[in-house]
């Protein structure tokens, strides 16, 4: 019999035992599991605080306000949304029967689970105090609180059980409003599908295969929300805004143009240099990689900075398992420093790089043993006229060639330094 059929009775031990059988699967089920507990063992203080710890938990959560429901939201979350064996193993595409068929269980019980409300579990607690032995000056008392009666004239036994009497009785509901996303993720079209899938179903472990595909398909974690990342100091993914897209440029065209056939390759699965875009800074190096994120939508980026080198090594590991494309952006670094040469050591002169994976380096210096080359120079000052003249017409201005020129010759003369695309890019904002 299914759990919402059951009459209380049944369904509150019914439902605590389907909560340990999920094991550490679901930390909500584990908050699940104390409150039935308590309240299967007459403690119903115990009880309340333990449905306000679970619905803290829930609230907290980084699950997706989905379903119009916290519980639910959070059944969801654990089996989509976070990176269990079950999950990593689907996305490097193994298919592990015993994981099949413990993920299906899985799958059932918390489907089962899935139809405790808040309202059906504050019915559950409150059947139980009433249902407390009789004579039992501790039972009584909780019959008394749960059912709303008077206390006056029921046994004292003490400051704890005075304190257990002052509890509020109000359960916080777990419904919030209707079902629909309420924020965004990259894979949203395919979380979408998935989503409608569970919610439509009475039967979740019918959805293990599919839950298989998604996962062998789109990936697990963080990469299902975000395209763009940082490696932080600790070796972690912080994820980052995607840039905007930048200006083409007709003095950077071969390089934009090399840089992006090279992509294309790797997107394709075919041969693709990983490859060190070299120049002084400002010559839109890391700009015109990142730029790649706006014109290929399927690809994940990762920028490491010199000092995180270190991490990539464990990082390139946990790519690898991903079904995924991901550039590694090595940003300004020596390129012929340790942290190249380190990761040149452990990949065998990048030979070894897992084929999911494109390494594109920035630095201004030339050397290094990465085996593309793109070069970026500083432009000439009419390449640099240019770049200002194409930035504002970008912007639908077309201000006189004579007024970009003495902007660009002024600048040049103030500035004391090379001629830079940040330096077109200033000049472009302040004639607007």
């Amino acid at each position: 019999m299914k759990l919402q059929n059951m009459n209380p009775g049944e369904a509150l031990p019914a439902a605590a035992a389907m909560t340990l059988r999920l094991g550490g699967f679901s930390k909500a089920a584990e908050l699940m599991g104390a409150l039935l507990a308590d309240t299967l063992a007459m403690n119903m203080p115990g009880a309340l605080g333990a449905y306000h710890r679970l619905t803290e938990y829930m609230l907290s959560s980084p699950a997706r306000r989905v379903t119009g429901d916290l519980w639910r939201d959070q059944l969801l979350y654990e089996i989509i949304q976070t990176e269990h064996p079950f999950a990593l193993s689907a996305a490097r595409g193994m298919r592990d029967e015993a994981q099949l068929s413990a993920m299906r269980e899985r799958l059932w019980v918390m489907g089962e689970l899935s139809t405790l409300t808040s309202e059906r579990i504050a019915r559950l607690i409150s059947e139980r105090g009433r249902s407390s032995r009789a004579g039992d000056p501790v039972a009584m008392k909780s019959t008394a609180i749960w059912s709303g009666g008077s206390i006056s004239g029921l046994p004292r036994r003490g400051a704890e059980e005075e304190q257990a009497a002052q509890l509020p009785l109000e359960f916080t509901p777990w419904k919030y409003g209707e079902a629909g996303l309420t924020d965004s993720f990259v894979s949203d079209e395919a979380l979408e599908e998935m989503y409608r899938r569970f919610l439509e179903s009475s039967d979740w472990a019918g959805l293990t295969e599919d839950v298989w595909s998604f996962f062998a398909s789109y990936g697990t974690g963080e990469f299902l929300r975000h395209r763009f990342f940082i490696i932080n100091e600790n070796g972690r993914l912080d994820p980052m805004e995607e840039p905007e897209a930048i200006v083409p440029l007709s003095a950077y065209e071969e390089q934009h143009g090399r840089l992006m056939e090279n992509t294309i390759r790797f997107m394709r699965g075919e041969s693709a240099l990983n490859t060190l875009l070299s120049g002084g800074m400002g010559t839109g190096k890391t700009a015109q990689a990142a730029s790649l994120l706006q014109e290929l939508p399927e690809v994940r980026m990762i920028i490491a900075p010199e000092g995180e080198i270190r991490h990539v090594p464990s990082l390139i590991n946990r790519l690898s398992g991903q079904p995924l494309k991901f550039i590694l952006l090595l940003d300004d670094i020596a390129a012929d420093g340790d942290g190249i040469r380190l990761l040149s050591s452990v990949t065998a002169g990048f030979r070894a790089m897992p084929p999911n994976i494109l390494i594109y380096a920035t630095s201004r210096g030339e050397g290094g043993p990465l085996p593309g080359r793109i070069a970026f120079r500083y432009p000439a000052l009419k390449e640099f006229t240019g770049m200002i003249s194409e930035l504002l017409e970008a912007a639908g201005k077309y201000p006189d060639a004579q007024a970009i020129h003495n902007a660009a010759l002024d600048h040049q003369v103030d500035a004391r330094e090379r001629l830079t695309v940040a330096g077109a890019l200033m000049i472009a904002g302040e004639m607007e």
